[in-house]
């Protein structure tokens, strides 16, 4: 079943302990199993998860569209994060 989003732009800035700041962006249309990404991005920007920065480690803004939530080190965001600093553009 598809999602109600039909094209998902995501971007994602990690701000680095250091202060480095890196930006990558990503297409929802590109990945494989893009239904179960769209409806992960759904539910993150629907409800945040708690925002708990963690000392010496980065933290992620997550954009798209409009919105924008704030993460620490992401648990069970890793893979969405990951992924879109992995194989995203630059932003």
């Amino acid at each position: 079943m598809r999602s109600t989003l039909i094209y998902v732009r995501v971007a994602v800035t990690e701000i680095g302990w250091d202060g480095r700041i890196s930006r990558r962006a990503l297409d929802t249309w590109q990945l494989q199993d893009s239904d179960r990404w769209e409806t992960l991005i759904q539910q993150i920007l629907a409800s945040p998860p708690p925002y708990q920065a963690v000392l010496g480690r980065s933290i992620y803004v997550i954009h798209s569209g409009d919105r924008a939530v704030l993460v620490g080190e992401p648990d069970p965001l890793e893979a969405l994060v990951r992924m879109i600093l992995a194989d995203g553009d630059p932003a």
